[in-house]
Parts: structure tokens; C-alpha cells; sequence
């Protein structure tokens, strides 16, 4: 597998079918089985951070989850709520609701640690947001 794109509607009964493909793609591309587990909490809570910003915008467009199986996992969950462009630190500051109070809400102010839980879950987090929309990629490596 090179890659593989899912288009999901924002419904949070929709993230279980997104775990459950994580799972198994992690497992057929040699990710650790001791960090299958990982997988599957990580692309659930980036899939429900996607889906709860579709919700709080109130888009019915798909949210995007790609996976690629070149060296061990990546799994990149993008969705299509316009933010100012940034990347890394800043792209997270944008998520809290920086720099300006039109942004903030519950969700935006939880988005810190739901990536600082990512970070401890995957190899690799980036985080990147613009107007279209913000992408969350995660990696795991394959086991040694």
C-alpha cells in the first residue's frame, strides 16, 4: 500500500470505522503491537478533534484521513475549517484560540492537550493550519 484516503462524514459515530482502518493498516505495515494500541487512541482522538471542528463551524464536508505505509505508518486527518496560516507551535497556538477571542470556545481551548497527547502517543506529530482548513499528521515507525 503507497496510500489510502478515507472521506468522512463529521459524525462522531464515524471516527469507530476510522480507529478500526488505523488498526489495521498499522498492523499490516509492521508497526510494534505494543503500539497498535497507541494508533488506535491517537487517529481517534485527531478524527474527533476534525469532526468536533466540522461541528462547532457547522460543515457537512468530509473530513479527510489519509494513510501512507511507506516507512512504518503516517496518518494525516485534515479538515476544512478555514484558520490563519501557521505550522508547529504556532498552528497549536491557532488551535487555542490565539491570537484573537472570535476564536475561542471550549474546543478550541482543549485543543492544546489533545496534540500534547498525540505527541505522546506517536513518533511524529505535525500540525499545520491555513485556510483550508487544519491537518494533523501522525507517524509511527515500523518495529526493529
Amino acid at each position: 500500500m503507497s496510500a489510502v484516503r478515507l472521506d468522512v462524514a463529521p459524525d462522531a459515530a464515524h471516527v469507530r470505522v476510522v480507529r478500526l482502518v488505523a488498526v489495521s493498516l498499522a498492523r499490516l505495515h509492521g508497526v510494534d503491537e505494543e503500539v497498535v494500541e497507541d494508533v488506535r487512541l491517537a487517529v481517534g482522538e485527531a478524527c474527533g478533534r476534525a469532526v468536533a471542528a466540522h461541528a462547532r463551524a457547522d460543515l457537512d464536508a468530509p473530513v479527510v484521513v489519509d494513510f501512507d505505509g511507506g516507512t512504518g505508518l503516517t496518518v494525516t486527518v485534515t479538515d476544512t475549517v478555514s484558520l490563519p496560516d501557521a505550522s508547529g507551535p504556532a498552528a497549536v497556538a491557532v488551535l487555542a484560540g490565539q491570537p484573537g477571542p472570535q476564536l475561542r470556545t471550549d474546543y478550541f481551548e482543549a485543543a492544546p492537550e489533545v496534540i500534547a497527547l498525540l505527541e505522546g502517543l506517536a513518533d511524529a506529530v505535525t500540525v499545520s493550519t491555513g485556510h483550508n482548513g487544519t491537518a494533523v499528521s501522525l507517524h509511527w515507525s515500523r518495529a526493529s
